[in-house]
């Protein structure tokens, strides 16, 4: 049974029939006008008299060491400037702990991108609100009652706007919105040796798998990437990853006690016990080891793995072999839970040189043409609309790095995208990828009060739950890797209760009360 409009509580059904009747967009419309201030110019397109406008250049701190673009180059922010009047100078962060410095020193640039450290530039002693700045310089800015609602703070302002979310009716209203969901590939090759047997379910996976170590002894059969050990498995459980809240009979209650989650890691303990996965995954240094395994030939079936990224390395190695995506469900218990308030937002501090260009900015990047801009590139010449089944037609390789650095796509557009317009540039008619991602749109789940539960800096609450996590770390793999069914049993039970001795009921407590709270937002 489709889960896609599966709601997790009565207050999801009721923000349906809200949202229904409210504009779902992140938009600011397109009349963003460029601010007259600074020292450079550009050609903003209009020709003739006044077609030279002022360049302001602002200073953004990416709060991310990952971030792969390290300067505003390319012909995606040489045309947002264009359209804004901006032109950014970047600085990506060193590591985690640069920007608390930054704020704890006063030190901060004008503009700051992060997803991390949210409470702490959400205070008026660092950042603007960014009502204020609207009503003062961009009353045209609009911004949907739902946005406003997830990124306001107690003091009733909101200092950003994440992107990364949508609202249910949003997704409902863009079928071709793929959303990211670990998969799974197979050696294409070895399959059909096994006769191309039947994957329905989990238990047929199993089997495949017996099938596999019986009939290539020296091969691994599943092999993960480090950093996502199980995910494609809990989404076939329908469970969260690694932290959160979960809505257990109308409270809050941490994620571990999702009734799914110990039916999750017997599962993956078998995989363990009878040879599928092997100790060695626990302890990869890098996410590249996995893929070393598929590349090499080493491993049969590769959890995290995409088809159209590993077959091109394989061809290009020489390889006699394909992986074949995995393209279904395999659990009527699946499940992907979307609660939440989006991902990474921009700040405006209060060092802001120029605060109505930062704030018109950023109207022009939460548009619809600024998102798509940012997002996909140059409309026309790296994409078409498909105006019958509402995606973009991408004209080159979203996926390819170097296009993407040497362009200045795709990253610049996360500024301000909305999950819808990330997800549709994920869909590709043609490719396996597609296939995987529209299976796994029927098994979204909706409970933005819930995804909202986030405990902040410099609390007990972040304390008790950051002990958790750590703890979790380590117990996490004695389940995995225990010798018997009964022992993994064992082990998830006194990792609850080594959970609740580190403070996990008060957490709760604290949980329920904040949702109960954001219940009535919605």
């Amino acid at each position: 049974m489709s889960k896609f409009f599966k709601s997790t509580s009565l207050i999801a059904l009721a923000m349906t029939l809200m949202l229904t009747a409210c504009s779902g967009g992140n938009s600011g419309g397109n009349g963003n006008k460029p601010v007259n201030t600074g020292n450079e110019k550009a050609d903003n397109g209009s020709g003739g008299e006044g077609a030279e406008q002022e360049i302001v250049e602002l200073d953004l701190f990416v709060n991310m060491s990952w971030w792969p673009l390290k300067d505003w180059s390319g012909k995606v922010p040489e045309e947002i400037t264009k359209k804004t009047g901006v032109k950014l100078n970047i600085q990506v962060a060193a590591d985690d702990k640069q920007l608390p410095l930054l704020i704890a020193s006063g030190d901060l640039p004008d503009l700051v991108y992060t997803a991390t450290d949210l409470t702490r530039m959400a205070d008026p002693e660092v950042s603007y609100p960014f009502g204020e700045l609207i009503n003062k310089y961009a009353p045209d800015f609009e911004i949907s009652q739902e946005r406003i609602g997830v990124n306001t703070m107690p003091d009733g302002n909101f200092y950003t706007v994440r992107n990364a979310f949508s609202t249910e009716q949003e997704w409902k209203d863009n079928p071709k919105a793929i959303p990211g969901a670990n998969g799974m590939t197979l050696r294409e090759d070895i399959m059909t040796e096994l006769g191309n047997p039947k994957l329905d379910n989990l238990d047929d996976l199993l089997a495949i798998l017996a099938s596999v170590k019986e009939k290539y002894p020296d091969m691994v059969p599943l092999v993960w990437d480090k950093d996502q050990i199980g995910q494609h498995l809990r989404i076939n459980f329908g469970l969260k990853k690694s932290k959160g809240f979960v809505d257990i009979d109308g409270a809050a209650r941490y994620y571990l006690k999702d009734e799914n989650y110990l039916d999750y890691y017997l599962y993956m303990n078998r995989l363990y016990r009878e040879g599928y996965m092997i100790a060695e995954n626990f302890t990869f240094k890098d996410a590249q080891q996995d893929d070393q395994y598929v590349l090499n030939g080493q491993a049969f079936a590769h959890g995290s793995g995409v088809a159209e990224t590993s077959n091109p390395q394989l061809e290009e190695l020489g390889k006699p072999f394909k992986m074949k995506q995995i393209t279904k469900l395999l659990s009527d218990k699946a499940g992907i839970p979307m609660g939440g308030s989006g991902w990474a937002g921009m700040y405006i501090t209060k060092n802001n040189k120029n605060p109505e260009a930062a704030i018109k900015f950023l109207q022009y990047m939460y548009s619809e043409e600024g998102q798509k801009l940012g997002l996909y590139g140059i409309e026309g010449e790296d994409w078409e609309w498909n105006e019958a089944e509402k995606y973009p037609v991408m004209n080159y390789d979203y996926n390819n790095t170097d296009i993407q650095k040497q362009n200045g796509v795709v990253w610049w557009g996360l500024i301000g995208s909305s999950g819808v317009n990330e997800a549709l540039q994920r869909y590709s008619p043609d490719t396996q990828a597609t296939q995987w991602g529209l299976a796994a749109r029927e098994a979204l789940e909706f409970n933005p009060a819930l995804g909202l539960v986030s405990t902040e800096p410099d609390t007990e609450e972040q304390t008790i739950e950051a002990q958790i996590m750590n703890m979790v770390t380590t117990e996490e793999v004695k389940i995995y890797m225990a010798n018997s069914e009964e022992e993994a049993k064992a082990a998830y039970e006194a990792l609850l209760e080594k959970a609740e001795s580190l403070g996990l009921a008060k957490l709760e407590e604290w949980a329920t009360a904040k949702y109960k709270e954001y219940q009535q937002n919605f």
